[in-house]
């Protein structure tokens, strides 16, 4: 019997790198935000208006619906959490910080 290795979990299920990537940095966001939601003890309702977004919607992204959130809507909503991600480029190496307020 042959076994195949996968570097991404994303990369068994997705027709490219591209989205494969795409789809393990959504899940990282998304795991990042409930961990938030869980450290502060929100319930649903109050998550969603920390985050601007409906209760079916924060049930969504903690019950991990991964296909119903983009990369840019869970940025934004890590930036209405008070956090922003830096991005710099310096010496051939890409670094990424997080600023909290």
């Amino acid at each position: 019997m042959s076994s195949v290795k996968f570097e991404n979990i994303f990369d068994a299920v997705a027709g490219s790198k591209d989205e494969s990537s795409e789809l393990q940095t959504r899940a990282d966001l998304m795991i990042a935000i409930r961990d938030i939601v869980i450290d502060k003890g929100w319930k649903q309702a109050e998550a969603a208006e920390k985050l601007g977004l409906t209760q079916p919607r924060v049930s969504d992204l903690l019950n991990g619906k991964i296909d119903r959130f983009s990369i840019d809507l869970l940025m934004t909503c890590l930036y209405r959490l008070g956090y922003r991600f830096k991005p710099e480029y310096k010496d051939h190496t890409l670094t990424m910080t997080v600023q909290a307020a």
